[in-house]
């Protein structure tokens, strides 16, 4: 269990355990619903949807037979209700909150004093339980301060991050022109689903799945968890606008790695290079898994605009990402 999603768990434990109105399906679910319509008024037959889904994710990535990354590795529990249980009793019914950081296979790193002040040097091993130590020690040191504030600003923890995603954003919105403003909301809307003001894995891999590349939601989470999202499970605006600094930096290395290949095709330094060339150059770069004959030749095709056989360096960033290119050829 990682530190974000024994959080989660233990916030659905705490509001299971709180008395609410019944869900709208009257216990037919498998699961049950882990939010209740007193805490989400607006809970509809979308959000309903969602809740089950969810569950049906979780034992996807929880079930070792699923074939997932997750599910390759040892875990602790393998059902939801397990799960479920397990959460009850280690948080005493919600009373104490899980805190911390938590390794693969479900142990917690302790911040040891004895391994975070030991002597330099020794095996591979005690240097990354010490580096593991280090990193554990200043996440619950910052996570205790963040509970601190939050008690003194009356607030909850959840909002006090709220806020400091809001600053966040704030800053690359101020830094953005009117076009990114409107692209960055138009883009969030597309993946909001049900209208909610918040997305998540689900919803994600429903639009990448609509606009023709299948994405499960096990593929959608681990994305945007490596993306550095809070909670794979509930992303609102200014976590989203977070993202588009990384985005633009991870096009560049694109970008870059795409114009080496390019001048590698352009032997003549004409600054362009045939259909065939191009299509060479697209194989080259789709790595192992590869890309389909269909998408090389659609790319190529909306490459060669001008329909003379010669592709910019332009035209061809143009036609993998829909906009100008970031660097200059």
């Amino acid at each position: 269990l990682g530190p974000s999603r024994a959080n989660r768990h233990a916030r659905a434990a705490r509001r299971a355990a709180r008395p609410s109105t019944p869900c709208p399906c009257a216990g037919a679910c498998a699961a049950g619903c882990l939010r209740p319509e007193a805490r989400r008024p607006r809970l509809g037959a979308m959000s309903h949807a969602r809740t089950q889904w969810r569950a049906k994710a979780a034992d996807h990535r929880m079930d070792p037979a699923s074939g997932g990354p997750r599910g390759r590795r040892s875990v602790v529990l393998m059902t939801t209700d397990g799960l479920s249980h397990a959460i009850q009793e280690s948080t005493k019914a919600g009373a104490r909150r899980l805190e911390g950081l938590y390794l693969p296979d479900g142990h917690r790193v302790e911040p040891s004093r004895a391994i975070d002040d030991g002597p330099d040097g020794g095996t591979a091993e005690a240097q990354a339980q010490r580096a593991l130590a280090r990193i554990a020690k200043a996440h619950n040191r910052q996570e205790h301060h963040r509970s601190r504030r939050a008690e003194r600003e009356r607030k909850t923890v959840e909002e006090l991050e709220d806020e400091e995603s809001a600053k966040k954003a704030l800053a690359i919105l101020d830094a953005s022109s009117e076009h990114e403003k409107i692209m960055y909301r138009d883009l969030f809307n597309f993946f909001d689903v049900d209208k909610d003001r918040t997305w998540g894995s689900i919803e994600f891999a429903q639009r990448m799945t609509d606009i023709g590349y299948d994405t499960s939601v096990e593929n959608a989470s681990n994305l945007l968890y490596f993306a550095g999202v809070r909670d794979v499970d509930r992303i609102t605006f200014n976590d989203f606008v977070q993202l588009m600094p990384k985005l633009k930096a991870f096009r560049m290395v694109i970008e870059r790695d795409a114009m080496r290949a390019f001048q590698a095709k352009d032997f003549h330094r004409r600054g362009w290079i045939t259909r065939r060339a191009l299509a060479e150059l697209l194989t080259a770069m789709s790595g192992p898994d590869g890309f389909d004959e269909e998408y090389i030749s659609r790319i190529v095709r909306t490459a060669d605009r001008e329909r003379t056989g010669m592709i910019t360096f332009d035209f061809f960033i143009r036609a993998l990402f829909g906009s100008p290119p970031i660097l200059a050829y």
